[in-house]
């Protein structure tokens, strides 16, 4: 060991010499590393820095050297770019100093050399560079235009001052005002009024300005519409900025935003007229071709023209940018800002808006354009805040048309004014058209754009469709916006439809259109928030009329009655199949619950409150009170029954929902279900409540939305009194009012709502290969699980698979909604006990079938140009097929039918049996005191009221030679229900250990049997899913029927076991046991002893 501990001591020893070792070698060559290589480091970044410098220096050499090749190839590029814009007044600026040197106006005009030039000098030419012959004085105007009828470019360098007018020759000219302008009184040696340019036939103008004002928009929080635009003037009265505004539209779902955002323009270069008290025309297209492209057309502050452009003879007009704005022509004519003219519509001129603006202009008719036997076309740009003359009647305030094609898809025709009204136009709406006005003639098509926030003082806020007897050819509306427009004393906010003009409103599927929060103020004529369709009681004169497709009118309001549509006396309606039109969601009437009623013009009092002996109007007090917010039409109910149908609502709706009508017709109340519908004589008033999977279907099959237009008197979205026809088809069949109802019962407990479902079967013809026809009759089988099974056999289910349930009640209602056919019809009425996922746990189903025979006869009606077939119910006929009862009813009224079905026996039509079922496991323990299990019988059982026991299974053994103890197990007990009202009751049993008897085999020589018994009382609790939970508690009972108060949670028979020994022969067992006990514990001691000793002394033996 010795020897070991010096080796150990050595060899750790030699381990901390080693490690001494390294220590003195690490810290060796960390200093020289220290000493040599900061030199080697500095050496090595003078040379890199060295190598950066040289680098550099020779990239910033080629760099200059590059960009002064790239400035030559930009100047050379410059001088030859036919296409500069901006930089085109730099370079102008450069000429117009040069001409202030000692250089003549000559040397200006000689043609450019530049190989004599100097490097960096410019050469004055008569072109710039981009091609444009200069102008720079107004004789240069007449030399080149007039005189010399030159064509080509022309660029105009300083403002000029004209008087006579100028006549282009064939061919193109375009003139850049480059920021210039041109002033033209149009008055010299005797001759008045004359236009600063004549365009005729094979002559092109095209004006621009290259060197534009700027357009600024900032948003604004004031009135959305209505707003004319203004024109601000230097101290010579010459027009310096154009301020007009912009109603701005943002759908949003089937809603839209309007937002109002003013603009202001400086104006740079421009023609301008400057006579006062003139009627010139300052453009003249007489036969040619004028393109405005920038640049602004306008007058002077006072000064008058007749025309900013005129056209006739078969012009053309391209107006793509620019600005016609601040003409003023007088009492007399139409189209202060352009007018287009011809003599035929076939010969007329032709207007084409791509862009540019058309703003604050005024003329008694078409204040921004107006067009006569012409076309006008509007794909972009803006004609905003024109006005009609204040103290005059007219027509159109931006747009006015009379026998021309009109069509607009894109572009906005926004807050322009027509501002006339006085109180002898009072229920009339003769005049108006806030945004445009279109009648005599010519059509008007709206596919796109926006029109929004016009005003008109009288009708038509947006829209002034034809004029009274002034038709014109075609309406259409089907697409873009017309939003935010006011008719301030007159029908119609958003649109106005004039008799005898017809219009059509059908927006492609997959588009959406909108007319929306639009309002008349109207205190006076009846309504019409977004559309308005003029009847006529003249003989000769058709009304108005409209036709509308896939259209959602909701949200809209009016103070009167009929938020959503309304109809006055000389109107009809028809409202037809799902590719009509859905009107829910409307409000009417005013915060404090009264309504506010029309003036009464042309004897129109129909909406007034009904008094007696006829001196009032039709509405009663409980036509107030039933519904009449999304529908409303009156006119004098005296000889009704002697009056035509004027108005039919059909049931379905766009989308294919139920409208759920309700309300009154002819003062009868009513409702109206899916397959229903109803034709009034006189009056209607109702509410539309679908569902909202319904509502959801309407709005997603809509492409025309009228939502948010509000009127002060009737009919928020639509007023009518022309007539209105919602869908494409010209037959409608009606079905009646058809319902059958029931009653379910169920006993064993109380009913819920929806438990059960009902179905309505059609009974169909199938005809058989050998050409038999046999007719369908439903059945019940059972399934494998013995549960009732509904057999259709080849019935079919009126309603698929969705039926009607049971309300908390048991009642149900099934609405059979259509016929098939005149004639008669066979369906069956019977209760669907589903799938069996479906059924109602614990239920026994009904198996009745009620066959219900229909006899039904047909009716027409026409309505307009509609021909509406009734299905009316002469008979019906049902019968319980369980047990053959007939019953047979023979309706009042056969468009309107319920008849209510039972079993012949009861008020029920089906009754069901509720019987839940649990079971419980009777088990007891056997045990044997001094003894081994020996064959033992147990008895399980009953007792009646009179005390008389009933076995409730077989007797139960014991195996012998299964130990001391054994459980007794008995055959589930099986409880049912119904249990009552509570859903829990109690049953008792009782469980016995029979007597031995040597027949059992249960007799056993020392055995004593137990002589008490237990008895077993089970709760049993309905769960609610036909199970029963079923708890027993066991009660011991002695031998003379004492029963303990307490429970036993572990009942047990004990039987015991004994035989007979001699006291001697005893007593040894008993000696032999202690003997053998004293043993064990002298060895246990012994045991104890050694262990205490070998402890103390320290060792283990091994």
């Amino acid at each position: 060991m010795k020897a070991n501990s010096d080796k150990s001591k050595q060899s750790n020893k030699a381990t901390r010499h080693v490690l001494a070792g390294v220590l003195c070698g690490a810290s060796v060559l960390s200093l020289v590393l220290s000493l040599v290589m900061p030199p080697i480091s500095q050496a090595i970044a003078n040379d890199a820095q060295t190598v950066s410098t040289e680098e550099t220096v020779t990239v910033d050499s080629s760099s200059e050297s590059a960009d002064v090749d790239n400035t030559t190839n930009g100047d050379a590029e410059r001088q030859d770019n036919n296409d500069v814009k901006n930089d085109e007044a730099s370079g102008d600026a450069g000429a117009a100093s040069l001409l202030s040197d000692d250089a003549g106006v000559e040397d200006a005009v000689q043609p450019a050399d530049d190989s004599a030039n100097d490097e960096g000098d410019i050469a004055l030419a008569v072109e710039d560079a981009d091609g444009y012959t200069q102008i720079n004085t107004a004789q240069d105007l007449y030399d080149y235009l007039q005189n010399d009828k030159k064509t080509g470019k022309f660029r105009l360098n300083a403002d000029v001052e004209c008087a006579s007018d100028i006549t282009l020759g064939a061919g193109e000219v375009t003139l850049d005002l480059n920021g210039h302008k041109i002033k033209h009184n149009g008055t010299e040696s005797g001759r008045n009024n004359m236009p600063m340019f004549n365009v005729p036939a094979g002559a092109t103008l095209t004006i621009e300005d290259l060197n534009p004002g700027v357009d600024s928009e900032c948003k604004q929080d004031f009135d959305k519409f209505g707003n004319l635009a203004t024109l601000d003037y230097d101290g010579n009265g010459t027009p310096n900025k154009l301020t007009y505004y912009v109603t701005k539209s943002t759908p949003n779902g089937t809603a839209t935003t309007e937002t109002l955002y003013k603009h202001e323009v400086s104006i740079s270069g421009a023609i301008v007229g400057t006579a006062a008290h003139s009627t010139m025309k300052l453009i003249n297209v007489c036969g040619g071709t004028f393109n405005l492209q920038s640049g602004v057309l306008t007058t002077n502050q006072d000064a008058n023209v007749r025309h900013l452009i005129y056209a006739d003879n078969g012009s053309t007009v391209n107006m793509s940018g620019g600005y016609v704005c601040g003409a003023f022509m007088g009492r007399d004519g139409a189209g202060a800002g352009i007018h287009v003219e011809g003599s035929t519509l076939d010969e007329g001129s032709t207007l084409e808006i791509s862009g540019g603006v058309i703003a604050g202009n005024y003329a008694p008719s078409g204040g921004g354009v107006y067009a006569r036997n012409s076309t006008v076309h509007m794909v972009g740009g803006i004609i905003s805040g024109n006005g009609t003359n204040n103290s005059q009647s007219g027509f159109g305030a931006g747009i006015c048309a009379e026998n021309s094609n009109v069509a607009i898809t894109d572009g906005h025709i926004t807050n322009n004014k027509y501002q006339h009204y006085d109180d002898s136009h009072k229920g009339n709406g003769c005049h108006g058209g806030g945004g445009i006005a279109a009648f005599n003639g010519g059509s008007l098509a709206i596919a796109g754009g926006y029109i929004t926030g016009n005003y008109s003082a009288e009708a038509g806020g947006g829209v002034y469709a034809g004029a009274w007897n002034s038709a014109l050819s075609g309406f259409t509306f089907s697409g873009g916006t017309i939003a935010s427009n006011v008719a301030q004393n007159s029908e119609g906010g958003g649109i106005r439809i004039s008799a005898p003009t017809v219009g059509v409103f059908e927006v492609p599927k997959g588009s959406h259109a909108y007319i929306t929060n639009n309002t008349t103020n109207t205190t006076n004529d009846w309504g019409g928030g977004g559309v308005f369709v003029q009847g006529s009681s003249e003989q000769g004169i058709k009304s108005a009329s409209l036709n509308i497709y896939n259209a959602l009118i909701t949200n809209n309001h009016a103070n009167g009655f009929g938020g959503g549509f309304a109809a006055c006396p000389t109107g009809k309606t028809a409202i037809t199949d799902t590719n009509g039109i859905a009107v829910f969601g409307n409000t009417d009437g005013k915060p404090d619950g009264s309504y506010n009623r029309s003036g009464g013009t042309h004897e129109k009092t129909d909406d007034k409150d009904w008094l007696p002996n006829n001196k009032g109007g039709e509405i009663t007090e409980d036509f107030i009170k039933a519904g009449h917010q999304d529908l409303f039409l009156v006119r004098d109910s005296a000889n009704a029954e002697s009056l035509p149908y004027i108005a039919a609502v059909t049931g379905q709706m766009l989308g294919g929902g139920a409208a759920n009508w309700s309300g009154t017709i002819d003062n009868a109340p009513t409702s109206i279900g899916k397959y229903e519908g109803a034709q009034a004589k006189y009056m209607i008033g109702l509410k539309s409540e679908p569902i909202l999977e319904d509502k959801d279907a309407a709005t997603a099959a809509a492409s025309l939305f009228i939502t948010g237009n509000r009127s002060n008197i009737h009919g928020g979205g639509i007023m009518t009194n022309g007539d209105v026809i919602a869908g494409s088809t010209t037959q409608v069949s009606v079905y009646p009012k058809m319902k059958f109802s029931g009653t379910k019962a169920l006993t064993g407990r109380k009913l819920k709502k929806g438990e059960f479902k009902f179905q309505l079967l059609k009974q169909n013809k199938i005809t058989k290969e050998n050409g038999e026809i046999s007719l369908t009759v439903p059945s019940f089988d059972k399934d494998k699980d013995g549960k009732l099974k509904l057999e259709l056999n080849g019935c079919t289910k009126v309603r698929d698979d969705d039926g009607v349930t049971n309300d908390d009640s048991g009642n149900f209602v099934y609405d059979l909604g259509r016929l098939n056919s005149a004639g008669t019809n066979v369906y069956y009425l019977v209760e669907d006990p589903g799938s069996v996922e479906d059924r109602v746990p614990g239920v026994d189903y009904d198996n009745t079938i009620y066959k219900i025979e229909l006899t039904t006869t047909t009716e027409n009606r026409p309505v307009l140009d509609i021909n509406y077939t009734y299905y009316l119910v002469t008979k019906v006929r049902v019968t319980n097929l369980k047990n053959n009862e007939v019953k047979t009813f023979t309706p009042n009224n056969g468009s309107d039918v319920s008849i209510k079905i039972t079993d012949g026996n009861t008020d029920k039509t089906f009754t069901n049996a509720y019987n839940p079922k649990g079971s419980w496991t009777p088990q007891v323990t056997k045990r044997v005191d001094g003894g081994e299990m020996q064959r033992f019988k147990f008895e399980l059982y009953t007792k009646d009221s009179r005390g008389v026991e009933h076995l409730c299974d077989t007797p139960q053994f014991t195996d012998k030679g299964t130990g001391s103890e054994a459980t007794v197990k008995f055959t589930d007990q099986v409880i049912f229900g119904p249990l009552g009202v509570n859903g829990e009751a109690t049953f008792t049993y009782y469980i016995r250990e029979c007597p031995a008897s040597e027949g059992d085999g249960t007799k056993h020589e020392g055995y004593t049997n137990d002589t008490k018994s237990f008895k077993v009382v089970v709760t049993a609790t309905d769960n609610g899913d036909g199970t029963l939970k079923c708890t027993p508690v066991y009660y011991e009972v002695d031998a003379n029927d004492n029963v303990s108060a307490n429970s036993t949670p572990n009942p047990t028979f004990t039987n015991t076991y004994s035989t007979s020994l001699p006291l001697s022969g005893m007593s040894g067992v008993t000696l032999t046991y202690l003997a053998g006990a004293a043993v064990l514990c002298a060895a246990a001691a012994w045991m104890h002893i050694r262990r205490k000793a070998n402890a103390k002394g320290g060792k283990r033996r091994e």
